[in-house]
């Protein structure tokens, strides 16, 4: 005889259209407002999905004696994301973005005891009780610091507060977790999860039934050239919607990391100046890679943003760039720099410098609040500033060897000072930089090991170009040295840290690293791997020597093979933060508060990759400038 399914929901979702395609199975979806005991008569099992809508369903009490006279026959019942079931009822749904699933159970879908899943930024009805022989298959957990598994504790098992997925009775499965919509809403592993819902089917089923292949909402599939992923990467700024008046009112930030129960994922709303520049920036090679004559135009548009809009033009703080249209008074060096890329890049290829003056200006500000080290605090602000404090910033050590905040900073110093012959930008960018390198390979972390050294490819590389001593050469040479020891087989560089000393790795509130131990299969594409491209190249071209551009298509293979393929525009040819590089896909610690695994940045990721991309692919072109 088939197995003959009840679908009770109050809308079509990912699970009840993969459990229609089941060939074994014989479904009938029915609406959870007028179930009967006729309705039901004849079924093998039921299924209840409350998960399509914001609120967990409470059935009509006709309807719930119904299901409950159903369940009471030995037929199985699986009951998602419901308020009341059984005798049992849960509190009001609350949001599981700091938390992720642990699998509890020795024997549930062939998943290994331990393991760890992500259902994003969902929604759950905790249970207030549980029945007393109740068995938890998956349960809740907060403040992780492992990567994918961890051990699991008699207490977890026992706290039944936190369960997610549990047998309430042998008849009735219970997931308090919206659970229909995994696919769009990008659960992650993609293949636990399958085994997940592979568990409850055979479960409902009383037997083991083939699960059909249903197509995430995006895939890892690499296009079939450098040029095509380059050129991707920037399509995606349109489709994405991150341009403002087409770049003459900046850029958004990117796509924040939350995903919701029914797939999507907000803007992150800031205009940001550093993503405005480096947006800029990767319209600026690829304008040269491809005479986009509207490509230039939107650089142009942008790099103008950067200091007609976002730059203080007079008074104390004069040149000063602003960090964004929020934090109004707040100055990051870094981000200052990077904004500040387009401008240099302009300039050494010999496509103008008409903001040159501009940004000699944003140097300026940040020279006068530099120290004797050559180094910078973290960040300025101007609220509550005095002249007195301005002034300790120029006369004291800031004694903080970070190429996290500092390096970019430095590097755009060295780049000024070799195209104008400035002396005070040399002096003070190679003076920061002897300051950073003796502290190496300890210097200041805030994410991880592997983020200082991807930090210092491109600032080592313009030391050496602007001084051209042996010595800088040589330590271009032992950067590359130690990050290669963090390489993956995927091409990618691990999140490692030697002795868990950035500021940010194995937190989990606040910003937060995606190390969570050396030598987890984590990529981080936010704060580590995207510097990679350009500052290979860049050391291609002060070097000539033809390993680092080995090692730059090595490394621009990985991105190619990690940059998304949707359906969805705001996704399709992009990058996310976080990869697991041994499953290859977007899935990491989802702990910082902001810029978790799927933060997608217009400027710090995608903008950066595709521009050092394309100078990878410009190879020929460029390399004749450093001469």
């Amino acid at each position: 005889m088939p197995i003959t399914m009840a679908v009770i929901t109050r809308d079509n979702s990912d699970l009840s259209d993969l459990l229609c395609r089941v060939r074994e199975l014989s479904v009938t979806v029915l609406s959870p407002d007028r179930l009967t005991d006729e309705a039901l008569q004849g079924f093998s099992c039921a299924c209840v999905l409350g998960g399509t809508q914001t609120e967990p369903l409470i059935l009509p009490a006709r309807s719930r004696t119904a299901l409950e006279n159903f369940a009471q026959s030995g037929k199985r019942v699986f009951c998602e994301y419901m308020q009341s079931f059984a005798l049992n009822y849960c509190k009001p749904a609350e949001s599981t973005r700091f938390l992720r699933l642990k699998c509890v159970a020795t024997d549930f879908a062939g998943l290994p005891q331990g393991t760890l899943l992500d259902d994003q930024r969902n929604r759950r009805a905790a249970p207030y009780y549980h029945a007393r022989d109740a068995r938890p298959l998956l349960v809740y957990k907060s403040g992780m610091t492992n990567h994918a598994a961890e051990d699991v504790t008699e207490t977890e098992r026992q706290d039944f507060t936190q369960y997610a997925l549990w047998l309430e009775t042998p008849q009735m499965m219970v997931c308090c977790f919206s659970l229909c919509n995994f696919l769009r809403a990008r659960f992650a592993p993609q293949t636990c999860w399958r085994q997940v819902i592979q568990g409850v089917l055979n479960w409902l089923a009383g037997t083991a039934l083939p699960l059909p292949d249903r197509q995430p909402c995006y895939r890892l599939q690499p296009r079939p050239t450098l040029r095509d992923c380059a050129r991707a990467g920037m399509e995606w700024f349109e489709k994405a919607d991150m341009l403002l008046q087409g770049g003459y009112a900046g850029v958004r930030e990117g796509l924040a990391t939350e995903i919701y129960p029914d797939g999507r994922q907000e803007t992150a709303k800031p205009v940001r100046t550093d993503c405005a520049g480096e947006a800029a920036m990767a319209y600026f090679f690829h304008a040269l890679a491809t005479d986009d004559a509207d490509g230039l135009e939107k650089s142009r548009l942008l790099e103008d943003f950067v200091y007609n809009v976002m730059q203080i033009h007079d008074g104390a703080y004069r040149g000063m760039l602003r960090w964004t249209d929020a934090a109004w008074g707040v100055c990051y060096q870094d981000d200052a720099a990077r904004a500040m890329l387009v401008t240099l890049f302009r300039a050494l290829y010999g496509q103008g410098r008409e903001h040159l003056a501009d940004c000699r200006s944003a140097l300026e500000f940040l020279l006068n609040t530099t120290g004797p080290d050559g180094l910078r605090p973290a960040r300025t602000d101007l609220l509550n500033m005095t002249p007195e404090d301005f002034r300790k910033l120029g006369t004291e050590n800031a004694d903080f060897p970070c190429a996290h905040y500092n390096a970019f900073y430095l590097g755009c110093l060295l780049l000024y000072g070799k195209l104008t012959g400035d002396e005070r930008c040399l002096t003070v960018g190679e003076c920061g930089m002897r300051s950073i390198w003796r502290a190496y390979p300890h210097t200041v972390r805030e994410q991880s090991e592997t983020e200082e050294l991807c930090r210092l490819l491109l600032p080592t590389a313009w030391l050496y170009y602007a001084t051209g001593k042996a010595e800088d050469k040589a330590l271009l040479y032992t950067l590359v040295h130690d990050l290669e020891k963090m390489r993956h087989p995927s091409g990618g560089y691990l999140e490692w840290d030697s002795d868990y000393s950035a500021a940010c790795s194995r937190q989990d509130g606040g910003e937060c690293s995606l190390l969570s131990r050396n030598g987890d299969p984590v990529v981080d594409l936010l704060y580590s791997n995207n510097w990679v491209p350009l500052g290979l190249m860049q050391a291609y071209f002060v070097t000539g020597d033809e390993e680092f551009y080995r090692l730059f298509c090595r490394h621009a293979d990985f991105l190619r093979r990690c940059q998304i393929r949707s359906g969805d525009p705001k996704l399709d040819g992009a990058w996310a933060r976080g990869y697991d590089v041994d499953k290859m896909e977007v899935f990491g610690l989802p702990n910082d508060v902001g810029w978790g695994p799927w933060a997608i940045e217009s400027g710090w990721t995608v903008a950066e990759i595709t521009a050092g991309l394309y100078a990878g692919i410009l190879k020929d072109e460029l390399k004749e400038y450093y001469r």
